[in-house]
């Protein structure tokens, strides 16, 4: 998993980018840019990083992602791997379009992405909609007026979700991804094996304490919480594509008390492991 900082510029000077995936699998590419993003899945599953939350996706999630927030898509099965994304540069929407007082709610949905959005199941579906009249529309400002739209839409969801915890902070330096990644390359490898703060900080060439601070730092929470809700995740997944028992899930996930297994889910996902297979 490298961090690296995205330019995307637009070959005719606008504001908007339109991308479209179509991949065996996300690329598990792990970045930031300075453009705010939107993304729709249409097709595939597994993990999204957004800043310190990682949650399992899969077809249908929507996520805004604001400026320079680091994040990244993991695929887990075997499904292609389909989606649509807007990236756009918000400073077309300051100055005097801010203040009027119609696009109130654009202003404070934008105020809010810096942690990562995530919207109601309506709010969700009429966004995806637009988001399909943006792809289909072929002049330029009729794309932006339908993403002003769609921020207007979104920014009226009262009961939108931010990701990123409010401890969270993205500070991200060039000296250290390097450091970063090899940190995360190994905890994605082994995972599922007993892995120490000392094994880690060996890695990353930093005393124990100071890794703390370092994943502190830059994924908003500690080295242990970080590779618990890693797991978590993988075994939710597992939980729903698998008919092992929840004790195998368990302990093929690096958890070796079944009784600490399910009180870290429950606190996660605030249901027992049984009662979240059910769903």
């Amino acid at each position: 998993m490298r961090l690296t900082r995205e330019n995307t510029p637009t070959s005719d000077g606008s504001p908007l980018l339109c991308l479209e995936i179509y991949q065996p699998h996300f690329d598990s590419h792990y970045h930031h840019h300075p453009e705010i993003e939107i993304t729709w899945i249409l097709n595939g599953d597994g993990q999204r990083l957004i800043g310190d939350s990682l949650e399992n996706f899969t077809g249908g999630d929507l996520v805004l992602i604001g400026s320079d927030l680091p994040h990244q898509y993991r695929s887990a099965g075997g499904g292609q791997a389909i989606g649509k994304v807007l990236k756009f540069d918000a400073s077309f929407l300051e100055n005097d379009f801010s203040r009027i007082p119609e696009c109130k709610s654009v202003r404070g949905l934008l105020e809010r992405s810096g942690r990562g959005l995530i919207f109601s199941d309506p709010t969700r579906q009429a966004a995806q909609r637009k988001i399909d009249a943006i792809f289909r529309t072929e002049s330029r400002l009729g794309k932006i007026l339908g993403l002003i739209e769609l921020l207007h839409l979104l920014g009226g969801d009262e009961t939108a979700q931010t990701l990123a915890g409010l401890t969270y902070e993205s500070n991200v330096k060039p000296k250290q991804i390097a450091r970063l990644e090899r940190v995360l390359n190994y905890i994605d490898s082994h995972w599922r094996e007993p892995i120490t703060l000392a094994d880690v900080a060996e890695i990353a060439a930093l005393h124990p304490q100071s890794l703390s601070r370092f994943f502190q730092q830059h994924l908003g929470m500690d080295f242990r919480s970080h590779l618990i809700k890693l797991r978590l995740s993988h075994a939710a997944q597992m939980l729903l594509e698998t008919e092992q028992t929840v004790t195998e899930i368990a302990f093929s996930c690096g958890f070796n008390n079944i009784a600490n297994f399910n009180r870290h889910f429950r606190s996660i996902y605030q249901r027992t492991p049984s009662t979240y297979r059910k769903g």
